[in-house]
């Protein structure tokens, strides 16, 4: 059980540390004299070096090990977080934003991999609902804690804040976690073993659409997190240290979903879960922006496709991981590492392509979330109607 929990908060590395110091960006660009949308470019790099190296941080833990690659991402995390607290300009605060993606993708992906490595159905199922919500929660929490250090101790605090927390993260894997993935069962590190796993999965239909589907299931929760500068400083108008007031309501209904998901996975089939929440979740964004165009809506109302939208989400991920890392039991770190680069790109789409479009336009977040949750109805239809073609049985977890 502390194995569990410790990587269920070790998963939440690179989500908290993308949302930290999103309240701080006006802070920062003063500064070091840029622009808001400079600023915002450092998410960017941040995320798209995130979902890159996800590509390779499961099968090089295929090769050397899961608790080795965890060690030494942590501990280079740490680095990079002191270099960003001295960056002197964007330039400098770009690169070491660049470093920390890299190593950022360990959490989520490497913990992925351990978890299919020790737990097996129910079990397996239980473990990624808690890591599912802690990967949701950390975003939209990470700026409440780094609004109030940024407004008591300065935006540089932020950094040395994550450089202490992964430093923790890395001492406990050193003293405390057991390798799961013992030298037996390793794939040699060559160019034929890591690329063979990445062709096999991308020719999978089923896979590929369940992991896709999966990355949109995400970023129709996370552009609210991804654009909460804008939506809390601009729209509902509220000051850096009140990210509380935001991030809460919307934190309490992805809690909600994580704790009754097992329980509905173990009462109903996976296929009516996740199709009856896609439905649910484009439904609630149509709605909220067909209302929105005739009438402002005040707080807390005005969080209404947030707060359903995370509901759902969270009660349907943990069944979607499970079932995404389970066509290639031999390769699960490669599984997870494809699986986690389509959901990273989720988040680095609304940072670089979707906030930027819909800056200030509260309806337009209601549309993104509804356009998510269409895209989950039409790939998850995909997946279980190739899944009946393969055989397999999808009733309950």
């Amino acid at each position: 059980m502390k194995d569990a929990f410790f990587l269920a908060f070790l998963s939440s590395l690179g989500p908290f540390a993308a949302g930290a110091y999103l309240p701080s960006f006006r802070m920062i660009a003063e500064e070091l004299e840029g622009s808001m949308l400079a600023v915002q470019q450092s998410l960017t790099i941040y995320l798209v070096a995130f979902a890159v190296s996800c590509l390779f941080a499961g099968t090089i833990s295929d090769a050397f090990g899961r608790r080795l690659v965890i060690i030494g991402g942590t501990l280079l995390f740490a680095a990079a977080s002191v270099g960003a607290m001295f960056s002197g300009s964007l330039e400098a605060l770009w690169f070491w934003r660049g470093v920390q993606g890299v190593c950022a993708s360990v959490g989520p992906v490497v913990t992925q991999a351990v978890v299919r490595d020790r737990w097996e159905g129910a079990d397996a199922a239980k473990l990624l609902s808690l890591m599912a919500v802690l990967f949701a929660l950390s975003p939209a929490l990470s700026p409440v804690v780094g609004g109030w250090l940024a407004v008591h101790a300065g935006w540089r605090m932020i950094f040395l804040f994550l450089a202490v927390f992964n430093l923790g993260i890395c001492l406990s894997a050193a003293l405390g976690l057991k390798e799961s993935l013992p030298p037996e069962k390793r794939r040699a590190f060559s160019p034929g073993a890591v690329l063979g796993p990445y062709g096999q999965a991308l020719r999978h239909k089923a896979f590929m659409a369940g992991v896709v589907g999966h990355g949109f299931c995400f970023l129709g929760a996370i552009v609210y997190t991804a654009g909460s500068a804008d939506f809390v400083l601009n729209i509902i108008g509220m000051q850096p240290d009140e990210f509380a007031w935001y991030m809460f309501p919307i934190i309490a209904a992805t809690m909600t979903g994580a704790w009754l998901s097992p329980r509905l996975a173990a009462r109903t089939s996976p296929k009516k879960l996740v199709l009856g929440a896609a439905v649910v979740m484009a439904t609630a964004g149509l709605a909220t922006a067909w209302i929105e165009r005739e009438t402002a809506l005040p707080y807390p109302w005005i969080l209404s496709t947030p707060i359903i939208y995370s509901f759902c989400m969270s009660l349907v991920r943990p069944v979607m991981n499970v079932m995404n890392l389970d066509y290639f039991p031999q390769a699960r770190g490669t599984a997870a590492s494809i699986q986690q680069f389509c959901q990273t790109m989720a988040f680095a789409s609304s940072s670089a392509l979707l906030v930027p479009l819909i800056l200030g336009w509260v309806s337009g977040y209601s549309l993104v979330a509804a356009g998510a949750g269409l895209c989950v109805l039409g790939l998850w239809a995909i997946v279980f109607a190739e899944r009946r073609r393969l055989g397999f049985k999808d009733e309950r977890f």
